[in-house]
């Protein structure tokens, strides 16, 4: 049985070796090794030419004395082939401007990358002040905040203490009252008052 490579099937079937393979990889075409080289059949060719054009192989693709670089194409189809070989040809020129532009681009971009190394520095010297003033700012607002627990503490204590005063004030004032009642009292029994006004 006739049997083909790679690259001759990939001229056959008008395609890269590239698809051959991927064709290979998803099961369209199940070739054989022979000697570390994939060897593909001429009625598995056949089946994908006819699969893939709608028409039957022309017979000078399977005959033994087959010429690789010698295949018959239709007049229409090497036309578009042609095309696609000329925007083929273009987009290869609007790839190697874009590349240019780019390489362009990432060398303006290292010269700005370089140029700005020292504010870079500058503006994390900038950025490590912020962050010491955060800090210190945020120290003196936890002192502000315990200073004012410590003030509310020392005023309750205050009122505390001014309640337990006057109550003790109120206290001793009752005592005086009472004591110059007894004392009055007193007077008056050594008097002999009390008795009289008992009576």
């Amino acid at each position: 049985m006739e049997n083909y490579g790679i690259s001759e099937a990939a001229k056959i079937l008008k395609v890269t070796d590239k698809t051959i393979r991927n064709y290979i990889n998803r099961g369209f075409l199940k070739p054989e090794k022979w000697n570390g080289t994939w060897r593909i059949s001429r009625d598995e060719i056949e089946e994908l030419f006819r699969k893939k054009f709608g028409k039957k192989m022309m017979e000078n693709h399977i005959e033994m004395s087959y010429n690789p670089d010698q295949i018959l194409v239709e007049k229409s189809e090497f036309e578009a082939q042609q095309q696609k070989l000329g925007k083929l040809a273009a987009i290869e020129i609007a790839e190697k401007e874009l590349r240019a532009e780019i390489r362009s681009a990432n060398e303006r971009n290292a010269q700005l990358e370089a140029s700005s190394a020292s504010g870079w520095t500058q503006a994390r010297a900038l950025k490590e002040e912020l962050e010491k003033a955060r800090e210190e700012l945020n120290i003196a607002k936890e002192r502000e905040k315990q200073a004012e627990e410590d003030a509310n503490w020392l005023r309750r204590q205050q009122e505390e203490q001014q309640e337990s005063t006057q109550r003790s004030a109120e206290t001793i004032l009752k005592l005086r009252e009472e004591n110059k009642r007894l004392s009055d009292l007193l007077y008056r029994q050594a008097l002999g008052l009390v008795e009289e006004d008992a009576k």
